[in-house]
């Protein structure tokens, strides 16, 4: 249930003392499923006691284009409404607004806003307060009957009106993706519970991969709205720390070690530095037995500090487990 903001006493040092301002109207859905309006300015008999107040911040239309005040919307999405809070009855233009403001310790500290439990939106427009829709419910409205976004999906109540960006609703993720759609340029993997590139030919399956945390960052990933790095022993990293990690000289994956990606042509010029730098005598009979962390195999081969090359697959990625040295034949008369 939404939380009331009416404040019927006013005082200095009160938390409700800017939030004083109604919506120009208000429209309400019934429990039998009908939409009326409760409330407006206009009507000084309509039902004002339970309208809800805001403050003239919240009331205020954002822009997606920021200075220039041409779209409406917020640095993440371009829409033209904002989102009722579930719990508190704040305003926000969309969640990821929520989240920013609840890091600021200056801000009035409120709970993560919950996209599935949306009830009420502000058309940025018009200032009516209404049961969340793809268009305003306000006949009167500038926007004459044009659609909130481009995109709205009434399970996750995403606004998106991005001509450039392609976004569809995955029913077993439950939450909205970037692409066209599954079966289009997407499908959904039940083992990692994912949505992988039908491009994605050498997809590895890791159980629930994306309900993990980024091993760079720590943040959750299965949420995230930055875009995700798929590495090819199958494990998943934002595209931000996995630049930043490459810049570190790092090829391995930060949890399993193996190649992040195709190092043949990196694996040629190691071995041709190892055969320009011939080992000195005393290290000609010296064996490395390794373990390679990209095919699993453990295998002895002569020591070389340029590096170790498996002799299964031909990977330099690999990791010493111990060093002998063989016998040098005995010399002959």
């Amino acid at each position: 249930m939404l939380a009331s903001m009416t404040c019927t006493v006013i005082e200095p040092n009160s938390s409700c003392s800017s939030r004083n301002t109604p919506p120009s109207s208000y429209y309400k859905k019934s429990e039998e499923g009908s939409t009326k309006k409760v409330w407006t300015r206009n009507v000084p008999d309509s039902e004002g006691s339970t309208t809800p107040l805001f403050t003239a911040a919240e009331l205020a239309p954002t822009y997606h284009d920021g200075a220039n005040g041409g779209v409406l919307g917020c640095p993440h999405y371009s829409r033209s409404c904002k989102l009722r809070h579930p719990t508190s009855g704040r305003l926000y233009t969309c969640r990821l607004c929520c989240a920013q403001e609840r890091e600021n310790p200056l801000k009035e500290q409120d709970s993560p806003l919950d996209r599935y439990a949306v009830k009420e939106i502000l058309c940025m427009r018009c200032t009516t307060l209404q049961p969340a829709n793809e268009k305003c419910i306000n006949q009167a409205c500038d926007s004459k009957g044009a659609r909130f976004a481009k995109y709205y999906c009434q399970i996750c109540h995403l606004y998106d009106d991005d001509p450039e960006k392609q976004i569809y609703h995955c029913p077993f993720c439950n939450v909205c993706r970037s692409g066209r759609g599954l079966g289009i340029d997407y499908r959904h993997c039940m083992r990692c519970n994912a949505c992988v590139s039908l491009e994605d030919t050498d997809h590895h399956c890791i159980p629930q991969r994306l309900q993990a945390t980024c091993p760079i960052c720590h943040e959750s990933m299965f949420q995230s709205t930055e875009p995700l790095k798929g590495l090819k022993c199958g494990h998943v990293l934002h595209l931000s720390c996995f630049t930043r990690y490459m810049r570190g000289q790092s090829y391995t994956c930060p949890l399993c070690k193996k190649s992040v990606e195709d190092m043949r042509e990196y694996f040629t010029m190691l071995d041709a530095a190892v055969r320009m730098q011939p080992m000195p005598a005393a290290f000609l009979s010296t064996v490395s037995e390794i373990y390679c962390q990209d095919c699993g195999q453990s295998s002895k081969v002569p020591y070389h500090f340029v590096g170790c090359k498996c002799a299964h697959c031909g990977s330099y990625n690999t990791r010493e487990l111990g060093r002998t040295q063989l016998s040098a034949p005995s010399p002959t008369d």
